[in-house]
């Protein structure tokens, strides 16, 4: 009799605290890859892809009952695929969300890049998710905001509270006219506010952020334009306590732990798990909490997390074939001739010294914009192409990103201020110049239209000398120039304008073409293109 009392109180004991699971997946910075394919060099990439990610998911799924899955933005830009059905929807629901819809998102954050997209094209992919876009401090206004802040989400009973955040320092790289009435404001105060109305009505409480956990990087850049932190995940995760778990993206930084389920990371009860699954689905992050009954209420008792890796995953053949169509399409677009090349065009060196692909990339701006004077950076220094057929494939390799073009009015010196910020890409070590590992090669912009020299054994500030016209005229720093340069730099990315002293120089033309459209147009026009170095500038010694 006793053994069946205590084994009564036993079965109670073990019931009132009852453990369940939850998993919350996460993607991020996906930029248009679905199918495990590089477009740019159109071959198969095996490594990349939401058509891997979803075996994944299915498998997660499968095996557990509780399971989310979210996505931390840039999802609409950064491929062919999505850069062509951006603009040609030909009637058809945008692959990004075809497959997302298909694959039962729960939530997204909105990303600095799919902003950039513009207002239709953004809208348009919104309105289509039948998962939910959340940016709590994307504020109108009226003190409301233009996505949705939060969501809460039930699984079996636990209530999961997921807060959404975009990084704020979209006002350094894109146009207002890309989100009209919306201020991007303070990741940490708008959190603290969603946190402490969410957190008593939910079990779990999440944060899916477009932003990084190095609240460090362009910190500087952020605060001489007076805008809040770019990366402010981090700060979120240590100064708002209610947070369980704060997932991040925007830097394409996985971590923190390597990948693999090896390499798992469990957190204390009282630490926020911090996850990051890198960029292009090449990672699925995996979140794991450890969730208690008992008679004072739920409690989370453990929490863990690790990146699975896509490499050895297959594609689901339903994504495949879902999107194949988009795909095919997308071959025979970047396979599209526009040109013939008659001299290699390298950039393997084109951040130490003049080549014929940069000296192209600004014949374009020049040709198109009429300036005086272009600004552009080598975004893709692994480029090499022989001579042969130019086609659009090349273009998007060349030229990775969807800027716009802008032309500005610039004085002469701010013009060589403008440089002189440039040129900090490069340190004078032991004798020899070496580039600075902190400062970004795509910050690093080179001139056409005007011959400069950059000394690098001096210090930032006095480098750029010799500054003459392309007539070897001196070059007049009291003078107004029109100046051609994407709409990121303009636009205050890199912070090259605010240390110019020309954040506020005159827009007088802006394109309607994005910069690969323009240097498309421009290969197409010149239909040959035979083009060589003319070493307008040099770094010494």
């Amino acid at each position: 009799m006793r053994f069946f009392v205590f084994l009564f109180f036993l079965t109670a004991s073990l019931l009132a605290q009852r453990a369940d699971t939850l998993y919350i997946l996460q993607t991020t910075d996906v930029h248009g890859n679905i199918y495990p394919y590089d477009y740019f060099t159109d071959t198969p990439d095996s490594t990349r892809g939401l058509a891997k990610i979803y075996s994944k998911v299915v498998e997660y799924r499968q095996n557990h009952k509780n399971v989310l899955l979210v996505d931390c933005g840039d999802l609409i830009q950064g491929t062919p695929l999505v850069a062509y059905f951006n603009k040609h929807s030909q009637g058809l629901p945008h692959p990004m969300i075809l497959t997302m819809n298909y694959m039962k998102y729960d939530a997204f954050a909105v990303g600095n890049h799919d902003i950039e997209q513009s207002l239709f094209v953004y809208n348009r992919a919104e309105n289509e998710s039948r998962f939910i876009w959340l940016s709590a401090n994307s504020v109108m206004e009226d003190g409301g905001t233009y996505f949705k802040p939060y969501t809460v989400i039930e699984r079996n009973g636990i209530k999961v509270g997921i807060i959404g955040l975009t990084t704020p320092g979209i006002p350094m790289w894109l146009d207002e006219e890309l989100y009209p009435g919306i201020t991007w404001q303070d990741m940490v105060t708008r959190a603290r506010i969603f946190a402490k109305e969410l957190r008593p009505q939910v079990d779990v409480l999440i944060g899916i952020f477009h932003a990084g956990f190095n609240a460090g990087y362009s910190q500087k850049q952020s605060e001489a334009a007076g805008i809040p932190n770019e990366n402010a995940s981090g700060l979120v995760a240590e100064q708002i306590p209610e947070f369980d778990a704060v997932f991040a993206g925007h830097s394409h930084r996985p971590g923190p732990m390597k990948a693999g389920k090896k390499n798992a990371r469990s957190f204390g009860k009282k630490e926020t798990l911090r996850l990051n699954a890198g960029f292009w689905a090449k990672n699925l992050g995996v979140a794991r909490f450890i969730i208690h009954d008992d008679k004072s209420g739920r409690h989370i008792t453990g929490k863990s997390a690790w990146l699975e890796p896509m490499a050895p995953v297959p594609a689901d053949k339903a994504i495949l074939q879902l999107t194949r169509p988009y795909h095919e399409k997308t071959r025979d677009y970047i396979n599209t001739r526009i040109g013939v090349l008659k001299t290699t065009l390298d950039a393997r060196e084109s951040r130490i010294k003049d080549t014929a692909l940069m000296d192209l990339i600004n014949a374009a701006q020049l040709d198109y914009s009429g300036a005086d004077i272009s600004f552009a950076a080598s975004f893709n220094p692994g480029f090499q192409l022989p001579p042969g057929p130019l086609r659009v494939k090349d273009v998007f390799a060349m030229y990775q990103y969807e800027n716009f073009l802008y032309t500005l009015k610039m004085t002469g010196q701010q013009i060589k201020d403008f440089l002189e910020y440039s040129s900090r890409y490069y340190d004078y070590k032991d004798g020899k110049v070496v580039t600075a590992t902190e400062w970004p090669g795509f910050n690093y912009d080179m001139a056409a239209g005007l011959r400069y020299e950059i000394d690098v054994r001096k210090p930032v500030g006095k480098r750029i000398i010799n500054m003459e016209d392309m007539r070897g005229r001196p070059f007049d720093l009291n003078k107004t120039y029109t100046v051609a340069m994407n709409s990121y730099r303009a636009s205050g990315g890199g912070g090259h304008m605010v240390y110019a002293h020309a954040s506020k120089a005159p827009v007088i033309k802006k394109s309607n073409e994005d910069m690969r459209n323009i240097l498309q147009q421009y290969i197409e026009k010149k239909k040959i293109i035979d083009i060589r170095p003319d070493n307008n500038w040099k770094v010494l010694p």
